[in-house]
């Protein structure tokens, strides 16, 4: 985590550069389908506009990620370029008061691992024809056919099958 204290940047007159490299500790990228291989390096601007925040920047990270069909390891590189802006929580009325709740800091950590998971697709695969794994078996396609047998129809489907058969 990498805190940058709004206070601070209000009395600023130009935007906070900020140049670092995160450590996979630092931020908040595993999950069952990707993980980070190596740190991952960010260029950002943070400034005030007003009362919203707006970071600005751009990231190269190397991820390892796992195919959806075969379940494979493989690597992925990322390089973007981001802009996101944050504003004030909205006025909150509290007993005939309003209250207008706001922030002090910014965990720009966050920001670069939320940026790192977006670009995580949700069914990886390691190439467009990448053929799976056998349904029952459990082989690899890529490396050949495998013997599993047709499965047989689920006899709750077999009206819909021959209602398919019957239009054609």
């Amino acid at each position: 985590m990498m805190f940058v204290d709004l206070n601070e940047l209000r009395e600023r007159e130009k935007p906070l550069r900020i140049v670092k490299e995160f450590g996979d500790k630092e931020l908040k990228v595993d999950n069952p389908i990707g993980s980070l291989r190596g740190p991952v390096h960010s260029e950002m601007e943070v400034s005030l506009w007003g009362e919203r925040v707006h970071v600005e920047g751009e990231l190269g990270a190397d991820l390892v990620l796992t195919c959806s069909r075969c379940l494979k390891f493989f690597d992925r590189k990322i390089q973007k370029e981001f802009e996101v802006e944050f504003v004030p929580d909205p006025v909150m009325e509290t007993e005939g008061e309003e209250v207008v709740l706001t922030y002090t800091d910014l965990d720009v950590g966050a920001v670069i691992s939320e940026q790192i998971v977006l670009e995580i697709p949700m069914q990886p695969s390691w190439q467009k024809a990448c053929k799976g794994l056998g349904h029952q078996c459990g082989a690899d396609l890529n490396e050949g056919d495998c013997n599993c047998q047709d499965q047989t129809i689920d006899p709750r489907f077999e009206a819909l099958l021959d209602l398919k058969k019957r239009l054609g």
